[in-house]
């Protein structure tokens, strides 16, 4: 038998049913009991799955907003190269997740006689919250390394790791290689040997893609052209392909032929194949001369005209006052939307091209002296 006395001085039985004053609700304090287990069974829960819940949901989300903005990133540049403006290029060095795992309960217990609160009471309320808030660290590509790195030709590892990337419709030679064997790709050049260069390319994709031509390294360390196993049929166009080099050897059905293969800058030599290969700023100002710049920023000279005839532009990117619907990447740009057709699969696939060049050569987080910005996102 106990009371329990409030504020005013009334008391009332904690014990006694026979008491006309109701004690303590033992339902809702059982009910509160319930409550607290639910709350530690949903805290443990929450402790042991939020971690698998924010990586399978994350990861994806930030990969895809990253994605985008790099691909942004890379348009905005092309385009800012085409107006002659300058441009800055920020890398994404790391991004940290915090997450916080927060709960809440509550109750209430009913005192006094059942009508004063019958139906009004919320015997028990749980809850429970993620919170995830991500950093952000970018970190500036500038200085002389920036410089160098841009401004340097491609090695020949690196053009012929992009090679692999040709597809059905763009070949990746078409845009990392400036010259073979004298003959001038007309997409970084408007040289009467356009047609002759546009014939090698041709030549050279068939063969490699029937496998009769590959690109091999041997002991050296020197690379080397290498004719191999070519029917009858094959030995023409692959001797079309020798005449259009310059290279004065014939290859015979069934048999090997192998003809040196040099990256370098200056004349050819004639012996063997010798490719020249654009900077990273070369393939930048040459994927520019496909953009269709609007008329009127060409009239008041805020762009110039390209000096390229269309069919030799191996990116197309198109101008509209409003966003397109159809883009596959879009960025804003003097009062106008500058886009790439998702529908246009070649531009897509020579984007790709441009996009990892400049993740090739430009992105090296590691070895940049400058301050990294370090960005929180979310309250």
């Amino acid at each position: 038998m106990g009371t329990l006395t409030t504020k005013d001085g009334s008391e009332f039985s904690l014990v006694s049913p026979a008491s006309t004053a109701r004690p303590v609700n033992n339902a809702n304090v059982a009910r509160s009991g319930c409550a607290a287990i639910a709350l530690a069974l949903l805290l443990s829960l929450g402790c042991n799955t939020a971690g698998r819940t924010a990586l399978s949901g994350g990861r994806g989300t930030y990969n895809t907003v990253i994605n985008r903005t790099e691909d942004e990133q890379i348009l905005s540049m092309i385009v800012c190269q085409r107006y002659n403006e300058t441009y800055g290029l920020l890398s994404v060095s790391s991004v940290t997740t915090n997450i916080k795992v927060g709960a809440s309960l509550g109750a209430n217990v009913g005192i006094g006689s059942d009508s004063s609160y019958a139906g009004n009471l919320v015997p028990f309320a749980a809850g429970a919250t993620v919170e995830e808030n991500p950093t952000i660290s970018y970190v500036p590509l500038r200085g002389e390394q920036f410089v160098g790195r841009l401004l340097a030709t491609l090695s020949a590892e690196h053009a012929l790791l992009l090679g692999r990337m040709s597809g059905d419709l763009i070949d990746a030679f078409r845009v990392f290689v400036r010259r073979a064997n004298g003959l001038v790709n007309p997409a970084y050049d408007a040289s009467p040997e356009g047609a002759r260069f546009d014939r090698f390319i041709a030549l050279y994709a068939r063969l490699r893609d029937e496998g009769v031509l590959d690109i091999v390294r041997v002991e050296d360390g020197a690379y080397e052209l290498l004719f191999h196993d070519a029917s009858p049929e094959q030995t023409a166009p692959a001797a079309e392909l020798l005449r259009e080099l310059g290279i004065q050897r014939t290859l015979s059905a069934g048999g090997e032929l192998r003809v040196p293969l040099r990256f370098f800058v200056g004349s050819a030599r004639g012996e063997g194949l010798d490719l020249e290969t654009p900077s990273a700023l070369e393939v930048i100002q040459a994927a520019g001369e496909g953009i269709e710049v609007p008329e009127e920023h060409l009239t008041e000279g805020i762009a110039h005209r390209s000096s390229l005839d269309e069919s030799r532009h191996f990116l197309t990117v198109h101008s509209s006052s409003r966003r397109a619907s159809h883009a596959s990447v879009a960025v804003e740009y003097r009062d106008y939307w500058f886009f790439i057709d998702a529908r246009d699969a070649r531009s897509k696939q020579s984007f790709m091209l441009v996009r990892t060049l400049i993740g090739l050569r430009l992105d090296d987080p590691t070895g940049q002296h400058a301050p990294v910005l370090t960005v929180p996102v979310g309250g």
